[in-house]
């Protein structure tokens, strides 16, 4: 198996049906097998699963079921203690997988054997450019991305540097991290990197992740040639939304451990 795709859902029926055609009705170089983490739903998901996708697709589907929602790590460790693929893509329900992107990301991954993640290019529905690529972020710039500051100041070069926006977004390139909506995993260095930290329920585990793959001696690939629809416009959710407790404590998780290195 060359790769395991993780799906991970919370009441996203719809979402999740889509995210999976747009896998499912293309063709793919690769063995490719599915892991799907459903954490509580009551919206039919389990049921639509088992009666549309699972034993009724090209790839292999595992279905993972839990009472609750157990937050976004937990549920992606599950996804990889389950997976039997050299690689692992952890890929948000709220996804669209353009035609070629899955093997682009596995041959890059090949092409880098340093590398522990790739990401993709993030595209918005519009085809607009997602800044899904970034440098680790100062106290500084998580203040600003999170409040009205960030509109105050869009041509500051403080916040540009971070997000990377000046960039052109069309060649490969190292950078510090890449969202999780999209990110694929070298299993291989996991035992060194250790899993995702389950204190991070929601947010900052994929800079979490990067921080520890690089201060390993790993590092992160953008491949822009492989692109994914993502809708979730998560650069404008900013600070105050209703995870606003859990945000908050992963910011500082976030700050404590890894930016000032306290834990």
């Amino acid at each position: 198996m060359k790769a395991t795709i993780g799906l991970i859902s919370w009441n996203a029926k719809k979402m999740l049906a889509d995210c999976l055609d747009s896998i499912l009705h293309k063709q793919w170089r690769y063995a490719y097998e599915i892991v799907i983490v459903d954490n509580g739903s009551q919206d039919g998901t389990i049921q639509m699963l088992r009666q549309e996708y699972i034993g009724q697709s090209q790839f292999p589907i595992k279905l993972i079921t839990n009472e609750k929602n157990q937050g976004v790590t937990k549920a992606r460790n599950q996804i990889i203690k389950a997976a039997r693929g050299e690689f692992i893509l952890m890929l948000d329900v709220d996804t669209l997988v353009l035609p070629g992107a899955l093997d682009v990301l596995v041959e890059t991954m090949a092409a880098y054997p340093k590398a522990a993640v790739v990401g993709p290019k993030l595209v918005y529905r519009n085809g607009q450019l997602q800044l899904s690529c970034r440098r680790f972020p100062s106290p500084l710039n998580i203040v600003i991305e999170g409040t009205v500051l960030k509109n105050w100041f869009p041509h500051s070069r403080f916040v540009k540097d971070y997000t990377m926006e000046d960039w052109d977004h069309a060649t490969v390139r190292e950078v510090d991290w890449v969202y999780g909506a999209a990110m694929l995993i070298r299993r291989q260095y996991l035992d060194d990197i250790g899993l995702f930290d389950e204190k991070f329920f929601y947010l900052y585990e994929d800079i979490d992740f990067c921080f520890r793959a690089k201060k390993k001696g790993y590092t992160v690939i953008y491949v822009p040639q492989a692109v994914i629809v993502h809708f979730l416009d998560r650069e404008k959710k900013g600070m105050f939304h209703p995870l606003l407790k859990e945000h908050i404590k992963s910011i500082l998780r976030y700050l404590v451990k890894d930016y000032y290195g306290l834990l």
